[in-house]
């Protein structure tokens, strides 16, 4: 080789060499572990309806919906995570018949209340505490359970359990209104669901029974897993956050609101 083809050569590789692609970190665990890690965070942000995993230019990546974009999720939205680039995609807003481009957004909803509305008294402890119906469409095809949290967030003594549902079966899309306080549910997708124990230190659902003042906000976050939980009924929030980790294809929420009132 010549000196002068060896030189064009070294010059073409600098070509390809950038500080931006130095700066950019390799992965360094799988991108399941890293989307664990992250998708509650991300959840949180304004305007997230769902988060997955997915494909960006070829490479694993992670996917954040919002049904808009705005200034502030624009500044607050990671580039990368971990060494996984973070892609946006911009749903426009939930309808009952989606555009086609929106069709594979995870979502959840409830004919009970929208997305940041007060949840209606008959699901809360002044009325008769029934868990309210949801809904929910474009879960991952790979999708084999569901899991299903709410918590409160904004609880004076910390962030309080509601209701621990998993081991969903993945052909259910929707769960009715007043789901059985029971350990187990075989009325649902041809059973297997089972009921985790709340705060209340009971099984099943417990509605919204905040003290009086502001309103509090209240999250359904359903996981979408590529495997039933091995957990017995009765399991806890860290129980099935722990069991979930490594496994989660995908995330929505619905957040309500309720407050009370002194009397």
């Amino acid at each position: 080789m010549t000196l002068r083809r060896a030189a064009v050569l070294t010059l073409g590789a600098a070509a390809l060499w950038s500080p931006a692609a130095a700066q950019q970190p390799t992965p360094t665990r799988p991108i399941a572990e890293v989307f664990a890690a992250h998708s509650d965070s991300l959840m949180r942000l304004p305007g997230v309806v769902g988060v997955g995993i997915g494909q960006c230019s070829g490479a694993p990546c992670i996917k954040v919906m919002a049904a808009r974009a705005s200034p502030e999720l624009t500044a607050r939205l990671p580039a990368r995570l971990e060494g996984y680039a973070v892609e946006l995609q911009v749903t426009g807003p939930i309808v009952a018949r989606p555009a086609p481009e929106a069709a594979m957004a995870f979502r959840l909803s409830s004919p009970a209340f929208g997305e940041g509305a007060a949840i209606p008294a008959k699901h809360t402890c002044d009325g008769s505490d029934l868990s309210p119906a949801l809904a929910w469409s474009g879960a991952p095809p790979a999708a084999k359970a569901f899991a299903l949290i709410a918590d409160d967030p904004d609880a004076p003594a910390g962030t309080w359990v509601h209701w621990v549902l998993f081991n969903l079966p993945a052909s259910l899309v929707a769960l009715p209104e007043n789901v059985p306080k029971t350990e187990t549910l075989p009325d649902l997708g041809g059973g297997g669901a089972l009921q985790g124990r709340n705060d209340f230190r009971k099984i099943g659902y417990g509605g919204p029974c905040p003290p009086p003042g502001k309103p509090h906000r209240y999250f359904f976050k359903l996981y979408t897993l590529d495997a039933a939980l091995p957990l017995k009924a009765g399991a806890t929030k860290a129980d099935v956050e722990r069991a979930m980790k490594g496994h989660i294809l995908g995330q929505a929420q619905l957040i309500g609101t309720y407050a009370r009132h002194a009397r």
